[in-house]
């Protein structure tokens, strides 16, 4: 990737000239559209209305609900993917909602008999919220198999995975017990609002637990903390959904105050959910990185100028890594030992080079040399890979996700060579 500065679409224009990317932007920005969080979405409405439309034609009322049922249980993990603001593809997600809904058909009978057997008050939370955490263990097993940059991608290493994984095995369990054992007793008009409150319900409770134990994954150096996070997470999930369950208890003379409860509870248990993704992006190794919520681009008032870009004088670019910096400068070249995540492609050991940019020679960019792709998340709030081979403009305030480690570009107002010396050699670093 060669990424070139971007001012923004006021900088497209000058005057009251109107120009062809302004008059015809269906056709130029369909390219940026697919990588945003509103095309897919709207085509797939699009497919499940067109669907609806023809089943209601064919006065097929049970496909009807079967088809909305699927549309709904979409949305609603889709809604946590943008909340949770993870970089995980969104079609590995859909296939951790498959794999938990057959291992739950699998251990559907186990289910049911071993609910049977506990008390009818902690039985559902008990058992439910086991085997929805279930996919969890198995990919945090599946994980150490992986390479450092797949773990990124498809692992359980932070609050974040395990709320947004959580919510996936949830979603398979909820559309199970709701389409093949609520369905057949109470019929379709059922499968409605019992999926639609899943952001409330099955959703809230193991995206809940989730947090907890991507909380133990993330501190696993620290036994005690990360068995009692585990613990606290397994009760808070236990209550919420047994408390859920309870409205099976009132005397039918209280019956008219059941609604009121399920949504007392359905508020509570949707309070803990957000908290725990809000939290979870606090505290989240790349939370440089997460998307925005839906992923749109930051707010660029258009009244207001872009600043004009800092010279490139020699040694006034650097990387900071938390308390280091390194100094970039052309034909810098930086080891493994100032960034540790990254491998060389090569025996000398260089993960990363300053360059001349091939297109302007007056900008200085940086050459990945490393054997893993990084992203790179430039001042506009444009995300991009900057894959093997590729260079990323040294542009202040650019943040680069090297893997375990995050690094971002900065242009000191002053001279660093008034600070105390930094951890650097302008030859080798």
């Amino acid at each position: 990737m060669n990424s070139q500065p971007n001012n923004g679409p006021a900088a497209a224009a000058t005057g009251d000239d109107i120009t062809r990317t302004e008059l015809l932007p269906f056709l130029i920005s369909f390219r940026d559209l697919r990588h945003r969080a509103f095309l897919w979405p709207g085509v797939t409405t699009a497919v499940f209305v067109i669907g609806l439309l023809v089943l209601a034609a064919l006065k097929n009322e049970d496909g009807f609900f079967w088809f909305l049922s699927s549309y709904i249980s979409l949305a609603n993990i889709y809604l946590l993917y943008l909340w949770c603001g993870k970089k995980q593809p969104f079609p590995y997600v859909l296939i951790i909602v498959a794999f938990a809904f057959l291992l739950d058909a699998l251990l559907l009978e186990l289910i049911i008999q071993t609910e049977k057997a506990l008390p009818s008050a902690i039985a559902p939370g008990l058992v439910e919220e086991t085997v929805k955490a279930l996919p969890l263990l198995v990919i945090l097993l599946l994980g150490r198999l992986l390479s450092h940059d797949r773990q990124r991608k498809y692992g359980l290493r932070e609050p974040l995975d395990g709320i947004l994984l959580a919510a996936a095995s949830a979603t398979g369990f909820a559309y199970l017990e709701t389409m093949f054992i609520y369905l057949p007793n109470y019929g379709a008009l059922i499968s409605v609002p019992r999926l639609l409150v899943n952001c409330f319900g099955h959703i809230a409770y193991a995206g809940a637990f989730g947090y907890f134990i991507g909380l133990a994954v993330l501190h696993h150096r620290n036994v005690k903390k990360a068995v009692i996070a585990v613990i606290v997470g397994f009760v808070v999930a236990n209550v919420l959904h047994d408390l859920w369950d309870a409205i099976r208890f009132y005397n039918p003379d209280f019956a008219i105050v059941s609604p009121l409860h399920e949504v007392l509870v359905a508020v509570v248990s949707f309070v803990v959910l957000a908290s725990t993704i809000l939290k979870g992006r606090e505290v989240s190794p790349s939370r440089e990185f997460l998307w925005p919520y839906g992923s749109v681009s930051p707010y660029q008032a258009p009244e207001v100028e872009p600043l004009p870009a800092m010279p490139a004088m020699p040694g006034d670019i650097w990387l900071q890594i938390g308390v280091n910096r390194t100094r970039l400068a052309e034909r810098i070249a930086v080891s493994a030992r100032v960034i540790p995540s990254l491998r060389a492609r090569s025996p000398d050991g260089v993960v990363a080079e300053v360059r001349r940019h091939a297109a302007d020679l007056t900008i200085l960019a940086l050459h990945n040399r490393s054997v893993t792709s990084w992203e790179a998340v430039l001042p506009d709030g444009t995300v991009s890979n900057v894959d093997p081979a590729d260079t990323v403009l040294l542009v202040a305030g650019t943040r680069i996700d090297f893997g375990s480690v995050a690094g971002v570009i900065i242009f000191p107002p002053h001279d660093p060579e008034s600070d105390p010396p930094p951890k650097s050699n302008d030859e080798w670093c």
